[in-house]
């Protein structure tokens, strides 16, 4: 059955600070209950030795026992052991920040254990928090009417709306033609080139690499819709809210703010070696705050072809139905893998719950711009997003400073 797009379970106006006596007081049993028979399945399909917390001079230890998930005193025999302050628990145990977040920043402190094995209890705790399973045996591909769906489909304004938007739920990600003129990418790409000397390493506004000769290249061009009329007039016409609503079936989807970091233009060169350009299996929910704000849904449109040799969106379908952790993608996934092949004009959607990633280019550069429709607020006074924005900042810097790649 298709996953609704709506998986928000929590508000910002519910945060408070939480100690792991709180936790295990008030939380842990309901959950535990609830949840505990997923995690343990996750824990014996993907090996996973069990959880050790340490917070100042106290441990506790998380592992799966009779089907369910238990919590006994000190560290276990074998575990990952994650040492936090009070403020980084009080984060990760309310789904503000995860695993993945803390190691990206280079917070994350941790022994017994590598980075798969961090990655794997990312996904278990989410599990035990959300219910969202590691694995399914009975996932299944299937259209509205039962048949078996063809994941390589591209689908027009020509199909039916009802069809496209199931996809969607089903698979996670979307290949669309015909939404977009494919000439009007020729001035798109013109306008990235004009656009291209307003931009400069530290202005806050664009993302940098390094080049294997050394040279620094700008990847990513924040409030580039300001610089490019024909951007904006494509994401204002009549035909883009058409596809909003298409994308939205049921659900209520909004259109996100194009101005300012709202819609980016993005740059693929060559031979990058460091710095956060061509970025390797990912959730965009996978620094945390899954349960309050998933599933947007990202929109990528095609400056220029992608394919194999100047690389392309590869995603893997379904992840958005079971939480396959982020280095078992990289590595042994196990669910199926689609190359997504655009032309210019072309656009790519994925939930900001499905895994993906963007290969790096071989041949040539190419150009791509996103944007999206989110889920209609319903915290007023939600600020976790924001702290969220600007840790994804500090993680591109971060990245071309330590000489590292996403």
């Amino acid at each position: 059955m298709p996953v609704a797009l709506d998986r928000r379970t929590r508000l910002d106006a519910d945060l408070r600070k939480v100690t792991m006596e709180d936790f295990l007081a008030s939380a842990f049993p309901d959950l535990a209950a609830r949840h505990g028979a997923l995690v343990a399945q996750g824990v014996e399909r993907l090996g996973a030795a069990p959880l050790a917390i340490e917070i100042g001079d106290r441990s506790w230890s998380f592992s799966a026992a009779d089907g369910g998930l238990a919590v006994s005193p000190g560290v276990a025999d074998g575990a990952l052991v994650v040492t936090f302050d009070a403020d980084q628990f009080s984060d990760w145990v309310q789904n503000q920040r995860s695993f993945n977040a803390m190691i990206t920043v280079r917070e994350l402190r941790y022994r017994g254990g590598d980075e798969r094995d961090v990655s794997v209890w990312d996904s278990l705790w989410l599990t035990l928090l959300e219910g969202w399973p590691v694995v399914d045996d009975g996932i299944e591909f299937l259209d509205r009417h039962g048949a078996p769906l063809d994941l390589g489909r591209v689908l027009t304004p020509d199909d039916d709306p009802a069809d496209v938007a199931h996809f969607l739920r089903e698979a996670g990600f979307l290949h669309l033609r015909g939404w977009v003129d494919p000439v009007a990418m020729r001035e798109v790409s013109q306008d990235i080139d004009r656009a291209l000397p307003d931009y400069h390493e530290g202005d806050g506004r664009s993302w940098w690499a390094t080049l294997a000769d050394g040279t620094r290249r700008c990847v990513r061009l924040q409030d580039f819709v300001a610089r490019s009329p024909r951007t904006a007039a494509i994401v204002g016409s009549d035909l883009w809210d058409r596809l909003r609503q298409t994308l939205a079936g049921n659900d209520d989807l909004v259109q996100r703010p194009v101005g300012g970091k709202g819609l980016e233009a993005l740059i693929k060169p060559k031979g990058v070696v460091s710095g956060a350009s061509d970025v390797s299996f990912h959730r965009d929910c996978h620094f945390g705050r899954h349960a309050y704000q998933c599933s947007g849904t990202v929109v990528g449109i095609a400056v220029t072809a992608s394919g194999a040799a100047n690389g392309q969106l590869r995603v893997v379908a379904g992840s958005h139905r079971v939480l396959m952790p982020v280095e078992i993608a990289k590595s042994r996934p196990y669910l199926p893998v689609v190359a997504v092949p655009t032309e210019p004009g072309d656009l790519t959607v994925h939930l900001s719950c499905t895994l993906h990633e963007s290969t790096p280019p071989l041949v040539q550069e190419r150009r791509v711009m996103y944007t999206g429709f989110g889920l209609a607020p319903r915290d007023a006074g939600a600020t976790g997003g924001q702290a969220l924005a600007e840790l994804r900042e500090r993680v591109s810097r971060i990245l071309l400073d330590q000489g590292a790649r996403a």
